[in-house]
């Protein structure tokens, strides 16, 4: 396939990034297959690069078409269900603000790894909690940029950490400091979901709630379940969110909620949903993002008159700080059980959670 590439001077604000995207798709196409703003620091020219690829989940390269387009029309109350064999995240970066996580869940052990941008910085962070040592221990935390590949998916490689993600799912690979393969988590896609998060008109969020893993680490080989989710777009620069995303719960059950607030006083985006998935029927319960609010450990919701709650119980905590340039937001990642509570006098769903929140300036 041709490789078109255009390079040209835009504006540092996102609505210019957007107006450029709008014209190449108008002119072009056939030929465009992903957009990539490469991120910098406030004053300092900015890039647009298009290109056509190749992507696969066969390992870390592969040679099928990607079919990364995400194109939701709807918000967090009407999601969009993404053919599962064929989706494949974009190319990173994405967006103004583009972040990336995988939350992977396995008997005794939690294995934590994300990607995140803004125009100031971009930074990767593995961590994990190993159940017979009872804390969270970081196995990487760095402010190296990661490559995005030829490839037409996100493929990004840094001289510690390597993830594909492509049609159908991928894989995640560690190497230690000495340059030993230390950790590998090949994950497949169940259910995808796609929708527009507050205050964006174009750029999708998108949510995988029950990948299947499998995970390679000191010469053990465990299968458990997983979720990941990527966003990209002009967010901020304000902003502030909570998140409670589960392991497989009893029954079969996947949860993830979130209670945000994005650009204050810029056009002041609410942002609030509570989505419960089978993972055998792929039903999805949920909750008008009107009737779903959290507070510091519980996470309410009302569907239908009956009330839910996801209630956590932390183990161990990640606490860092992005910070560089205009950018200062402070996450802190708590692994934690859960215990969600349902109508009808039903037995309570059990399992273990990632509870996210992070407050600042992006």
């Amino acid at each position: 396939q041709a490789i078109l590439q255009v390079r040209c001077v835009i504006c540092v604000r996102p609505p210019g990034f957007r107006c450029l995207e709008r014209m190449l798709r108008a002119v072009a196409p056939s030929a465009l297959k992903a957009v990539r703003c490469s991120a910098a620091p406030a004053g300092r020219l900015r890039g647009l690069a298009l290109a056509s690829s190749m992507c696969s989940v066969d390992g870390l390269r592969g040679a099928g078409r990607a079919r990364g387009a995400f194109t939701p029309s709807a918000g967090p109350d009407a999601p969009k269900a993404e053919g599962a064999a064929q989706a494949a995240l974009p190319r990173w970066p994405a967006g103004w603000h583009d972040h990336l996580q995988y939350h992977f869940f396995f008997e005794g052990l939690f294995v934590q790894a994300r990607v995140f941008l803004t125009p100031s910085l971009e930074e990767h962070s593995v961590w994990i909690f190993d159940h017979s040592v009872g804390r969270v221990e970081e196995l990487l935390n760095s402010p190296e940029r990661l490559q995005q590949s030829g490839a037409d998916c996100l493929e990004l490689t840094g001289s510690r950490l390597q993830i594909k993600d492509g049609e159908g799912g991928g894989a995640l690979q560690l190497k230690s400091a000495s340059g030993e393969m230390e950790l590998q988590v090949r994950f497949k896609n169940r259910h995808v979901y796609s929708w527009l998060p507050a205050g964006q008109g174009n750029d999708a969020v998108i949510h995988r709630p029950d990948l299947e893993l499998t995970l390679d680490y000191k010469g053990r080989t465990l299968k458990g379940r997983g979720y990941s989710k990527r966003y990209y777009g002009a967010y901020g620069p304000q902003w502030g969110y909570r998140f409670i995303q589960s392991s497989m719960l009893s029954d079969n059950k996947f949860l993830w909620t979130a209670d945000a607030t994005f650009r204050l006083g810029d056009g002041e985006a609410k942002y609030n949903y509570f989505k419960l998935l089978d993972g055998e029927s792929g039903k999805l319960v949920q909750a008008d993002s009107k009737d779903t609010y959290q507070q510091d450990c519980v996470g309410y919701a009302e569907i239908d008159g009956q009330r839910y709650a996801a209630t956590v119980t932390p183990l161990g905590e990640w606490m860092h700080d992005y910070k560089a340039g205009d950018t200062n937001s402070r996450m802190q990642l708590r692994y934690c059980k859960v215990e969600v509570s349902l109508p009808g006098g039903a037995a309570p769903l059990v399992g273990y959670a990632l509870n996210e929140r992070c407050f600042g300036v992006l």
